[in-house]
């Protein structure tokens, strides 16, 4: 701050004045049935973001409709909210009256925060960052701490604290920590990791050091507002309090916001909202019929320009600061004109009207001149031009003094001065009757100082009624005809703009250049036109024009269009073709503006005059969101939340998608409309004003969810959100799958293949073998010893005992018919094939008598076996070993190992061995193999030889 201006901020505090100036429009915002009576403590909001509420029933989200209610979840929770702050990280913290602090997630939950070293035990009270990074808590009871990202520590009293009961704390541009307290303001940081702390108090210039609130501005520097006396400004850098505003008796400051560069507004606990402008030193009541006796508990201005009141009486209130209305009972403005002194002069149908302040400190507006005034102007000389209706101009000498009056008498082309412009020594009278061009070479309200020159139709003017006279940087001078379009004098001559791609331009409203040098003019019937300086080019409605009819037309500081018109206010960005709507939201809804009433003064404001009264715009107001801030909020796949930050792919049967968003534009949200469409499935944009979209059964694919906010229905070129995502195919639809099953159908019909031509082989081996079976068992019951020892036995018997020779023959019939039944089985039971050994045993006995043992186990398991295996082994050990009184033969048949029948004969082999091929073994251990993978196993020793045959089960019967 340079010391000149300190100067004047120290006149202006040291005599202030009350004053009730130009008040914005404020709207109250209704809250739920189920927050009424809920006291509002903190209102918060970062840019782009929605609005936070602090309550002593929880936070609440509200983002200009819905009011969303979260709640903590931890047992014994006290859901008073004592304050919310967003860090650099994008991370909302917020704490409460007993020491809590939360985080908010994106599914609108509330994460407990719990460092190692556990909450503060007082309420806490702000939140800060620092350059470092490091989070600062400010506690009602326990001084300051710091959180580094690992550990958090106390600052308090001991560390040079002026007090540890802090009311709220603030970072400057350098990174340090301002806290209010009760002993004045303690500016603290880190330095090498130790705590460093100036203390501000009396000595540096506090008349009172119990400091509600601080408000940092632009330069480093800091507004304060104390317990009892008032507010001040104080440096950072110097460590000294530079002024203070003098008898302050509105009580205690509750809330200080830096509403712009140029006014802060005051939040008191009993007197309402001040405001306040450094500059001038001026001190004025805000919109007493709101405010007055109120407790403030919030003052908060967002990112759209809007400014916020938190009433103790559980009121949410919000105001446009871009656009005021001036108190002081005056009605039809015509004409107004702020002059080089800050003076605000208005023409009205009843007169013209000088504004002031009176010694009660209300503004008032002081007849200067009756009559009907029509348009005004100051040239170089700091007079003031009022137009009439009828009568002439008039030429008022700055400081007072009778004014010189300009008439027909004087040559004036015609009375009835609609417009007046100028540059230099010139200036240019737009009337009923045509153009009159006065010059001048000295002060033009001496008598006599004044040439004229009148221009008519006939001069090339086109038509005598004209609307507008407008001086552009270039000093051509524009004329708004009524009928012959737009004219241009230019060096003497005039220039027709009437026709534009067939399209004729009849009236001419009003005129305006921009900052590219286009000049842009309005139409009573045909909206807006740009002309280049080549061609004139139509703004079309279909483009978010909302009336055709323009009735004021103006550039403001930063380049964009003010389109004054019935249905209120527009602004239009020309090089972005964006519109922004303002009317009854912000108190401007039916204004009845009259024609070319406005006029821009040197701080960037456009005063408008309607019927009502007078419109101040703040053209130089910094506002950084001009459109719907337009967010997606959530999205849910079968009713449950996801978190699409970092989820993009879903199953196939997960097709169920809802999704959620706002457009937050708090400055009139009931205009958000919002185009939606999901590429790959909605063939056209959606347009409604619902905030959810459901789309049910998505097939499988890759979509982009595009989604925009407008206030306008103009939705370019307003940004768009985009959220891809993918539904996968089901594994039986995706590609590896398909390849997949062919390689295991093919894979398939190959083993079916393979598994056919090995049974085919396993068969075709076991007909042979069973053949060979076969052959080697009838070759052994047809051996011509076996037949010769049978009959020799029969002969004995028919000789000795006929009956027993009579049932001789029997078993041997039955066992030669066993054969020739069982012989084509592939597997017989366990219990035939014993019953067929037991046939074949009775007639060994004929044979051997006692000679021969075949024992057979009573215990043995069921199961299946190749039929004659058993007869066939021992008639092999009959085969192999002698049988005689001495040596008796003893073959046992028994389960001696798990899962086999096992055939055992005492060793005593023939001195002289029967010829043998082996193949009646080896015929049954092929067999075995082709049916199981257990084989048939050999035992030999000294004393014994075994043969174990593997029983059966029904599957392997059924090969």
């Amino acid at each position: 701050m340079t010391r000149n201006l300190q100067i004047v901020y120290l006149i202006g505090c040291l005599f202030p004045l009350v004053l009730t100036a130009q008040q914005p429009f404020f709207r109250e915002h209704d809250v739920p049935e189920e927050l009424e009576g809920t006291a509002i403590r903190h209102l918060y909001q970062s840019d782009g973001h929605f609005l936070w509420l602090g309550t002593d029933d929880g936070l609440v989200l509200f983002d200009g409709h819905r009011y969303q209610r979260i709640l903590r979840t931890d047992s014994l929770a006290d859901n008073r909210v004592s304050s919310l702050y967003r860090d650099q990280n994008d991370r909302l913290w917020v704490g409460y009256r007993d020491g809590g602090i939360f985080h908010h997630d994106q599914f609108h939950q509330l994460q407990i925060w719990e460092p190692e070293e556990g909450w503060p035990r007082a309420p806490v009270t702000a939140f800060a960052e620092d350059r470092a990074g490091n989070i600062w808590l400010a506690t009602y009871g326990e001084g300051l701490y710091y959180w580094t990202g690992k550990r958090l520590y106390n600052f308090a009293t001991d560390d040079g604290l002026s007090g540890n009961e802090v009311y709220t704390i603030s970072s400057d541009q350098r990174g340090r920590i301002w806290a209010a307290t009760d002993g004045g303001i303690s500016i603290c940081h880190l330095e090498n990791g130790q705590k460093k702390v100036a203390v501000l108090g009396r000595d540096a210039g506090l008349p009172d050091e119990i400091v509600r609130v601080i408000e940092p501005d632009e330069s480093g520097n800091c507004w304060v507002g104390t317990y009892e006396k008032g507010f001040g400004y104080v440096s950072g850098t110097e460590g000294r309090v530079l002024f203070w505003i003098a008898e302050w008796d509105h009580g205690v400051i509750t809330a200080l916001e830096m509403s712009s560069p140029d006014e802060l507004w005051l939040g008191t606990e009993k007197s309402g909202v001040f405001r306040y402008a450094p500059g001038s030193g001026k001190l004025s009541e805000c919109s007493p019929d709101h405010f007055r006796n109120a407790r403030i508990n919030e003052l908060h201005r967002d990112a759209e320009g809007n400014i916020w009141v938190v009433k103790n009486n559980h009121e949410l209130l919000s105001a446009s600061l871009l656009f005021e209305f001036i108190d002081g009972g005056i009605r039809e403005v015509q004409s107004l004109l702020v002059d080089g002194d800050g003076h605000l002069w208005a023409g009205t149908q009843n007169g013209l009207f000088l504004r002031e302040t009176m010694p009660s400190g209300r503004d008032t507006f002081r007849l200067v001149q009756p009559g009907n005034f029509l348009s005004l102007f100051q040239d170089h000389y700091r007079n003031i031009w009022a137009g009439t209706f009828g009568a002439g101009v008039f030429i008022f000498k700055p400081g007072g003094g009778t004014p010189q009056l300009l008439s027909e008498a004087d040559g004036l082309t015609n009375g009835s001065i609609l417009s007046i412009d100028g540059y230099g020594n010139k200036v240019w009278l737009a009337t009923l009757g045509g153009v009159t061009e006065l010059s001048f070479t000295m002060d033009p309200a001496l008598p006599g100082a004044v040439s004229l020159q009148n221009y008519r139709h006939e001069d090339g003017l086109g038509t005598n009624f004209i609307y507008k006279v407008y001086v552009d940087s270039r000093r051509r001078v524009w004329f708004g005809t009524d009928g012959e379009g737009l004219s241009l004098l230019d060096q003497g001559t005039f220039r027709n703009i009437s026709e534009t791609d067939s399209l004729e331009i009849r009236s001419v409203y009003s005129i305006t250049e921009d900052h590219d040098h286009n000049i842009w003019f309005s139409t009573p019937k045909e909206g807006i036109f740009r002309f280049d300086g080549k061609m004139a080019t139509r703004f079309e409605r279909s483009r978010g024009l909302r009336e055709r009819s323009i009735v004021g037309l103006a550039t403001d500081y930063k380049n964009q269009l003010l389109l004054i018109h019935p249905s209120g206010i527009d602004l239009f960005n020309p090089q972005e073709e964006r519109l922004i709507h303002y009317d009854d939201e912000v108190g401007i809804g039916d204004i009845q503006p009259n024609l070319n009433a406005f006029f821009q003064d040197e701080e960037g404001s456009i005063w408008i005059g309607t019927q009502s009264g007078i419109i101040r715009y703040a053209g130089k107001l910094p506002v950084q969101q001009i459109m719907p801030e337009v967010q997606l909020t959530g999205v849910s796949v079968d009713l449950q939340p996801v978190n699409f930050t970092q989820t993009s792919e879903f199953p196939h049967h997960k097709n169920n998608l809802i999704f959620d968003y706002s457009g937050l534009w708090y400055s009139n949200p009931e205009a958000v409309r919002y185009r939606y469409k999901l590429d790959g499935y909605n063939p056209d944009w959606i347009v409604s004003r619902d905030q959810r979209a459901v789309y049910s059964q998505l097939p499988p694919g890759d979509y982009t969810f595009r989604l925009s906010a407008s206030d306008n229905d103009l939705f370019f070129p307003e940004p768009q959100v985009v959220y891809q995502f993918r539904i996968n195919l089901p594994f039986w639809n995706s590609p590896w799958f398909a390849i997949l099953v062919a390689l295991v159908s093919i894979g398939s019909i190959y083993m079916i293949m393979r598994t056919r031509e090995e049974r085919l082989h396993r068969q075709s081996v076991m007909r042979r073998e069973k053949l060979v079976h076969q052959f080697e068992l009838l070759k052994s019951q047809i051996n011509p010893h076996f037949l010769f020892n049978n009959f020799n036995t029969l002969i004995t018997l028919i000789e000795e005992d006929p009956p027993a020779a009579v049932n001789y023959v029997e078993r041997l019939a039955d066992f030669y018919r066993s054969i020739l039944q069982y012989r084509e089985s592939p597997v017989v039971s366990l219990e035939e094939e014993l019953g067929l050994l037991r046939n074949y045993t009775a007639l060994l006995r004929e044979r051997f008598a006692d000679n021969l043992q075949i024992r057979i186990c009573d215990q043995l398991r069921s199961g299946y076996i190749i039929p004659l295996t058993l007869q066939l082994l021992v008639e092999n050990a009959i085969k192999h070993n002698v049988v005689g009184r001495d040596q008796p033969l003893t073959i046992r048949i028994s389960e001696a190992r798990p899962g086999y029948v096992v055939v055992t004969n005492n060793l005593q082999e023939k001195w002289t061995p029967e010829p043998s091929t082996g193949f009646g073994l080896e015929s049954i251990s092929k067999r075995y193999a082709l049916l199981t993978d257990k084989k048939v196993q050999l035992e030999k020793n000294d004393k014994e030889f075994s043969v174990s045959i593997p029983l059966l089960d029904l599957m392997q019967k059924l090969k």
